[in-house]
């Protein structure tokens, strides 16, 4: 009976108490990234032509570098959505999707974000403090970028694992908001090396996109709106949280306010009920600028919803926050060094 408890025990210490085991995460994983796929392969399976939506861009991209050409010379502005204009990723996006490139375009996007939406729901179940985050695979924004097949869920998935945070360089200005969430010296250095050795693909891909960038629209981060855009700078006092450092980010970083670059907002809210309500202030705020989605100025349209129904909601789940975080104990900091602790980087 003795060796029979101490077999026990020593199962039940290979987990962690703040963890959950490995089945029931890639279980829960499984399930959720299934959601996002199903939403995905249902937007582009009544629009075929539309191909793959927004993530037509790196897919076509993709096979054109798998044919031995330039993207940034052969993906111009040549009819209507999605051929409206030229590419305006970075060369690492396209190489990131060259496993799907063979595919059909409905197949390949629903895939991307089956997997992006997995590895999302992985990192947030990889302690049961975050579980409380969950109703993220609820919100608008969760929802318009597996409709539209974006990269936000891949993004705030690697700011939840360093080992993911190479795929940054697909998308620098999420990208980057992201890393400071959980920054890791390793995970910058590993995007660094990704868009380096693109330039063996590539050598004038930098110079390429930043010609195409020439005609993209300039978004602005919402912090810079005037007036009301420095109210997010309040955050400032929450400047030692991970959570301060995001939402200070994200506050600064260019980004298109069409609800789904929003999502890595959804790593703010440090209980379930604050989850479910900034989630549901977020379909308030869909559901205001719905109506004007066909029209030109929709981008427009949608900026004062998503500032003051996300972002100032957003604000208060910040304050709300203790000065201090302690829900990471020291033992995590040391046990991974790639990660810098709050203090190593401020």
């Amino acid at each position: 009976m003795t060796m029979g408890r101490t077999e026990t025990e020593t199962l039940a210490s290979d987990t962690p108490p703040d963890t959950l085991p490995l089945g029931l995460r890639c279980v829960l994983a499984t399930a959720l990234g299934s959601w996002g796929a199903f939403i995905t392969y249902f937007s582009f399976a009544v629009a075929p032509q539309h191909l793959a939506k927004d993530f037509s861009w790196p897919w076509r991209a993709a096979r054109v570098l798998l044919e031995g050409h330039n993207p940034y010379d052969v993906i111009q502005a040549t009819g209507p959505y999605p051929f409206n204009v030229g590419l305006f990723y970075p060369l690492p996006a396209a190489v990131a999707v060259l496993p799907f490139a063979r595919l059909s375009p409905v197949l390949a996007g629903t895939l991307f974000i089956f997997v992006s939406a997995t590895l999302l729901a992985f990192g947030l179940t990889s302690r049961r403090q975050d579980l409380h985050k969950l109703p993220l695979f609820a919100s608008a924004p969760f929802c318009m970028a597996a409709v539209l097949g974006q990269w936000a869920p891949l993004m705030t998935a690697a700011a939840l694992q360093p080992a993911l945070q190479f795929l940054l360089a697909a998308k620098p200005n999420l990208g980057l908001a992201c890393w400071i969430y959980r920054p890791s010296i390793r995970g910058a250095i590993a995007a660094a090396v990704f868009a380096l050795l693109t330039l063996l693909i590539i050598p004038t891909w930098p110079l390429d996109w930043r010609h195409a960038l020439e005609a993209a629209p300039r978004y602005k981060g919402p912090v810079m709106r005037g007036a009301t855009g420095l109210l997010l700078l309040v955050a400032a006092v929450r400047w030692r949280r991970r959570e301060g450092r995001l939402f200070l980010a994200m506050s600064f970083v260019p980004q298109l306010s069409l609800f789904y670059d929003q999502l890595p907002l959804w790593l703010v809210p440090n209980t379930v009920w604050r989850s479910l309500c900034l989630t549901f202030l977020s379909w308030v705020a869909w559901s205001q600028w719905y109506p004007s989605r066909a029209l030109p100025s929709n981008v427009a349209a949608a900026e004062p919803w998503v500032f003051w129904l996300l972002y100032i909601p957003a604000l208060v789940l910040v304050l709300l926050l203790p000065s201090q975080d302690s829900s990471m104990p020291a033992r995590a900091d040391a046990a991974a060094p790639d990660v810098a602790s709050p203090s190593a980087t401020t």
